[in-house]
Parts: C-alpha cells; sequence; structure tokens
C-alpha cells in the first residue's frame, strides 16, 4: 500500500478516535500508522469487534511493509493478536486461539529483537503462559519461559502498570503451588491500579489497560465472594471508559448481591 493510501486510512482512524488523539502530538512515519492501529485495537476490543480488530491487522501488516523492522508496529500486531485470541476464545472459538496465539509469539520476539520494552515481554509472558492449555505436554518448558518473560518485563519497566495488569492476569489463571492465586492476583491488579494513576505514556508509546485493570480487579472479587466490591470496580472500569461493552453487558450484570 501506498503511503498516500496509509495516510487515508489513518485519517479515518483519527476521525474514530475523537478529541483525545487530537491532542497528541503530531507523528509522522511508523508512529503515525502504530497510534492509529492502537487506537483501532482499543475501539475493536471495546465494542467486541472481530472485523474491526481484524481490520487494525490489516493497516499494521501494510504499514509493515513500508516499515518491517519497527519495534512499535510488530509489538502492536502482537498485541492485537493477542487481543484477538481473547476474543475468539470468549466466543467459543478455541479452534481459532491456537494459531493466533503462535503468530502472537512469533511477532512479539521479533519486535523484541529490534528493541526489548517491558509491555513487549509481558505480552509474551501471557501468551506463553495460554499456549500451556493447548500444549499441556509443553508446560515444564512454556511455564518457566513465560515466567522469564515477566522477570525480564518487570526488570525493564518495575512502574510500568501494563506489566503488572498481566502479572496480574496471569496469577488468576496460576495455582498458588506455582506462585499464582486470587490474593496474588489482587496484589498485583491493584499495585497496575495505583501506577495507572500517574502513566502518561507519549504516543504511540503502548497506553492500554487502564480500565481493563478494573475490569478483571472486579473479577478477583467475584471470586472471592465480594460483590460489592466488584461492583464498585466494574464501575470504575466504565468511568474510565463508558464503551467498554465486556463490563457493562456481560460482568456488570453478573454481580450477584448478597
Amino acid at each position: 500500500m501506498s503511503n498516500k493510501t496509509l495516510s487515508l486510512v489513518a485519517a479515518s482512524a483519527l476521525v474514530i478516535s475523537g478529541a483525545a488523539f487530537a491532542q497528541a502530538p503530531a507523528l509522522t512515519g511508523a508512529s503515525k500508522w502504530t497510534d492509529s492501529a492502537a487506537h483501532e485495537i482499543d475501539a475493536a476490543t471495546d465494542a467486541g469487534d472481530l472485523t474491526r480488530l481484524r481490520s487494525a491487522r490489516t493497516l499494521l501488516d501494510r504499514a509493515l511493509v513500508a516499515f518491517p523492522n519497527d519495534a512499535l508496529l510488530l509489538h502492536y500486531k502482537g498485541y492485537e493478536l493477542h487481543r484477538e485470541a481473547s476474543l475468539q476464545e470468549g466466543l467459543g472459538h478455541r479452534n481459532e486461539v491456537e494459531p493466533l496465539l503462535d503468530q502472537a509469539r512469533t511477532v512479539l520476539e521479533q519486535s523484541l529483537a529490534v528493541k526489548p520494552m517491558p509491555e513487549t515481554h509481558a505480552l509474551l509472558s501471557s501468551v506463553l503462559g495460554r499456549s500451556i492449555g493447548f500444549h499441556p505436554l509443553k508446560a515444564m518448558f512454556l511455564g518457566p519461559e513465560s515466567g522469564s518473560q515477566m522477570t525480564s518485563a518487570i526488570a525493564l519497566g518495575p512502574n510500568n502498570p501494563r506489566v503488572w495488569l498481566l502479572r496480574g492476569i496471569g496469577a488468576m489463571f496460576t495455582p498458588s503451588q506455582f506462585g499464582g492465586g486470587m490474593s496474588e492476583a489482587e496484589k498485583h491488579l491493584k499495585k497496575a491500579a495505583e501506577l495507572f494513576e500517574t502513566d502518561h505514556p507519549v504516543p504511540p508509546a503502548p497506553s492500554w489497560g487502564r480500565a481493563e485493570v478494573y475490569a478483571w480487579l472486579g473479577q478477583v472479587y467475584q471470586k472471592q465472594n465480594k460483590p460489592d466490591d466488584a461492583t464498585a470496580a466494574y464501575n470504575k472500569a466504565l468511568a474510565i471508559d463508558p464503551q467498554f461493552n465486556w463490563v457493562r453487558n456481560v460482568l456488570l450484570p453478573s454481580v450477584k448481591p448478597r
């Protein structure tokens, strides 16, 4: 795709993203396409729109033709694949998930080879952890590899809220004997929420997760039989992101009062 066509696609994303994007500094080259794709991924995730999510990946693929070794473009392609895998799993399309996770692993490793970033390490850790369900015989390799990636993420970004968000989500699905459990998840997610309060990344640096942390914290509270805390967390997520359909239409209605 020509730079002129890419400009038209990016301009469309600008219209969709609205005033929040208008406040961002002027971006050029790979940074412009990265930021446009990031806004599309977030909007598609909010809406649970698989078609729009895939369109964001198409934009990234076309941008990568022009900028094949851009770490952020590769990061966001891995991020999109991670999101797409989650959406497919939520839709019950389990057979679609494994190939997406495999692609995400490849792209995230490519991004890290160009420029290590804490969010990329954390995403790779999450992808590897989720892959264990599809490759249980490889758990003895994938588990430590996932842990190693999270260790690298924390070392590079000890105060990065997206790292602690993904660590908290991982803890929810990790047995307590292996360092997981709801108490650990709550601790990590609360740390992420606190760090998000002072998180102001400059576009096109990763900025996702601000509302999502409360979506996962609410689920932790539900599993701990704390419906009032869960409701408060979900409402906090919606206060940050009123378009977060997963919270509004699925999570919040699932809370059962005592």
